[in-house]
């Protein structure tokens, strides 16, 4: 089974980024699950800025997402608009809107509302977290 998520809320206001990381930990103790790619949208981007600094005895988000992806080789994509509207930039974006400095975390990717329509095509199941 192939499984597409698309992340919707604030990772430090709700628990969506903490329900899509045990899920994806969980499908894959499965062999048959594989996970195509994760999109967050709305608030769900701030997950991918770089500068976050998590309070020492919480969960480190940005990290375990980061390991996650690296460890699965599962794609992470971040709302381009949704991103920079909220300061969280590439370095590509950061030339171009003339930004001192870039504050996307690797390996998330900004991408636009077309790579999500393209997960949700190409896997059995999109599952929201909201």
């Amino acid at each position: 089974m192939q499984y597409a998520l698309l992340v919707t809320g604030d990772p430090y206001q709700s628990k969506a980024c903490h329900s899509a990381l045990r899920f994806i930990k969980s499908a894959l103790e499965h062999p048959t699950a594989q996970i195509t790619g994760v999109f967050f949208y709305q608030d769900a981007v701030q997950i991918g800025n770089l500068l976050t600094q998590p309070p020492r005895d919480e969960i480190n988000l940005l990290a375990a997402w980061q390991n996650l992806s690296e460890e699965h080789e599962i794609p992470l994509y971040l709302c381009i608009a949704a991103a920079v509207r909220r300061g969280i930039l590439s370095e590509g974006e950061a030339a171009r809107y003339e930004a001192a400095q870039f504050n996307l975390a690797p390996p998330f990717q900004l991408e636009g509302l077309g790579t999500l329509v393209e997960l949700m095509n190409s896997t059995s199941k999109v599952i929201q977290f909201r």
